[in-house]
Formats: C-alpha cells, structure tokens, sequence
C-alpha cells in the first residue's frame, strides 16, 4: 500500500532539486559547526576543567547525543502532526549557534555538560527536519538519490570541520565554538529565506497516531539497527579515536583533524554515487557489503599505527559511505507518507542512541583494557548486526 502511495508523488522538478541542494548546504554548515570542536577536545574539555578520564571527557560528546535520542521522535511527530517542516528547521539553527555560544561561557564541567545537552535538541531538530523534507520532495524511487545528497553534505561538512576546527583550535580551543556560531546563524538565514513550507498531502490524526508507526511497521527497526550501530562506531572515531592519537602517537589538534578528514572525505565523496547505485540495484547489496567490510575496517584502526593508518581510515570511508544512503533510503521505504517525520526521527533516535553511548563505552573500554581492544568491540557490533539481519534483509530483497 505505502508504495502505490508514493507513487502517486510527481516527478521531482527543478525548483525541487534545487531545494534539496539546498537541504544539503544546511546539512553542510550543521555538521561542520558541530564538527569543529572534537580535535581540540583535550584543550577545551580535560585541560580547561582538569579532567584526567578518557570516559569522562567522552560525556561532552554523549550528553550531546543522549539530547537527539530522546528529543528525535518528538519532533518528527510533531512536525507530522503540525504539517510543517521549515519553522523547526529555523528553530533548530537558531537554538543550536546560542547554545554553541554559551558554551564558551560555562564555568563548570557540570554546566558544560548541561548546555551540550540543549544544544543537542536543537541540533536534532534541525537534522531530522532537514532529513524528513527530502523524502517529502521525492519519489521512493529516489530515496537513495536524496539521502546521498544529504549524505555528502553531512560528511563533506564533518570532513571539511575537523581539520579546520583543529587548526584554528591550535590558535585558542574557544575559536571553533565562535565560528561555528556564526555558522549556524548563517545557516538559519537561508532556511528563512531559501526554504519554502510545503503543504503535506496527508497527515496523522494525531501525536500517538504518528508514533504507531512503529508499531504497524516494524520491518523498519532494519533501518534502525544499522544506524544505531554504524553512529555507535563514528561515537568511537569522534570521542575515543582523537584521545588515541593524542594520547599514543602524541599528535597535535591539526594532525589529529587530517587523520579524521581522511576518513570523512571519501564517505563524503561517494555518499551520492552509492545512494544512486542503491536505487538501481537495491538496498540490501551495498548495505551487506559496507557492513561486513567496514567492521573489519574499524577493528583494523586500534591494531595499525601511522602512517599506514591514514589508509585504513581511507577504506573506512568508503565501506562506511556503503551503508548511510541505503540503510537511511530503506527508513523512508518502509514509512507511511503522513508519517515520515517519525520514520526519520526514530531512525535519528537510534543513531543517536548509538552516537551518545559508542563514545563513554569506547572511552571505559580503552581505560580498562586498552585503544586497541575498544575499536575492536567497535567493529565486532557491526559485523554482528549485519550477521543477524541477514535472513530479514534477504527476505525483504526477494519480495522487493
């Protein structure tokens, strides 16, 4: 039924694409500002309020995601009950640059941590917004086309934001925060100006008849079992793996940011390439494969030092870029049309869960056991996810 419905959307036109480019230059601006910061993380967090745990400081990372867990669902069904996109999209912006900002300002670690904690809100209120206005645009057919767009803009920008936040953090740890402040307001200017609120053929009834979604369709916890474990490895790479480097190799916040860059730059780069191939062929064959490759990969990272590390990260990206598009495409295939803003907030809620918990039980892995123990664990959730969803995921190709 959900495909006869989707089919019925028109061909995208080229106000369309021109506003899912659009989309994707958000999604750029968001994740570069709230990429800047990790590189300097041992400046800004374990220096400036004299923390010495790894697991610690990985809480400035995890407050921030436990925020886009708990707040992803309410504003995607909120969005679908209301029928807009765009306000919470501008909200998401503007709340996002002055809590950024205040971060500068916080004088206890508790206070910092309370702060990361709203800012994440904002923050997911943007993204699932931006994220469910995509699948509002296009046809099921070219679900992968669209997330790939939004996909390189999000990895473009965590590519792009790591090496720079760590350089002009070498500078003074506090000036990424100031610049990606600045950032996020301009990001809420072209959401006002550029973005238009699009009437939705079909609502839900209500809040809770939004959220049955997950009741009534539940071959899309697929989606979201692959997203809470592909964030919960990048929650190793953006918490414990910048800890790693500075902490065995000595590496400074500009060289940590490259290494990071060469990971995010060919996710970034092959995300529309893949998501395209995802709609030709299908999700399950890319989504597989990039799981099984990438699992190994992300073991490989706590076993092999510089330089050859460089190359590991660089495979990284690319059996990573395997995975997003599909697995984010296969979330809006399964979605009723009234209810995507849940179907995406709830495939926001379980990468988040992920993001928020990979950094603290990397960190207390690595402090108990060791670097090279922790990325271990990391990939080995990946392969078992894979591993267990096979079967369904087979089922679900065939019957496609």
């Amino acid at each position: 039924m959900n495909i006869n419905e989707s089919d019925i959307i028109p061909e995208i036109d080229k106000e369309g694409y021109r506003e899912i480019y659009i989309l994707g230059i958000l999604t750029f601006l968001l994740m570069f500002s709230v990429t800047l910061i990790y590189p300097v993380m041992e400046d800004f967090v374990m220096e400036r309020f004299d923390v010495t745990s790894v697991a610690e400081t990985s809480l400035f990372v995890s407050v921030n995601l436990a925020a886009y867990v708990i707040f992803s669902l309410i504003w995607g069904s909120t969005s679908d009950k209301l029928g807009k996109r765009k306000i919470f999209i501008v909200t998401g912006f503007l709340g996002n640059s002055l809590l950024m900002f205040s971060l500068t300002l916080a004088p206890t670690m508790s206070a910092l941590l309370a702060l990361r904690f709203i800012e994440g809100a904002f923050t997911v209120m943007a993204f699932s917004l931006i994220m469910t206005s995509v699948l509002d645009l296009v046809k099921k057919t070219q679900y992968g086309k669209g997330m790939g767009i939004l996909g390189m803009g999000m990895a473009l920008g965590n590519a792009m934001g790591a090496p720079f936040g760590g350089k002009i953090g070498s500078i003074d740890p506090l000036y990424p925060l100031y610049f990606g402040s600045v950032l996020l307001l301009l990001g809420a200017l072209i959401a006002a100006l550029m973005l238009k609120e699009r009437k939705l053929d079909s609502r839900p009834t209500s809040f809770i008849d939004s959220l049955m979604l997950l009741k009534e369709e539940k071959r899309i916890f697929i989606p979201y079992a692959f997203s809470f474990v592909e964030r919960f490895t990048v929650g190793f790479f953006v918490g414990v793996f910048p800890l790693m480097l500075a902490i065995n190799y000595g590496m400074g916040p500009g060289t940590i940011g490259m290494y990071m860059a060469a990971f995010l730059i060919p996710f970034a780069l092959l995300q529309y390439p893949f998501g395209v191939i995802s709609d030709k062929i299908g999700r399950v064959p890319p989504l597989v494969v990039g799981s099984v490759l990438y699992s190994i990969i992300v073991i490989s990272v706590g076993f092999t030092a510089p330089p050859l590390l460089v190359l590991i990260m660089v495979i990284g990206g690319v059996a990573g870029a395997l995975m997003y598009p599909p697995s984010a495409a296969l979330a809006g295939d399964f979605a009723d049309p009234a209810k995507r803003g849940t179907a995406m907030g709830g495939f926001n809620l379980f990468g988040s869960l992920g993001f928020a918990i990979g950094p603290f039980i990397g960190g207390l892995i690595a402090d108990s056991y060791g670097f090279h123990v922790s990325f271990a664990a990391a990939g080995l959730a990946v392969f078992l996810v894979a591993l267990i969803f096979l079967p369904v995921l087979i089922s679900v190709s065939r019957n496609k």
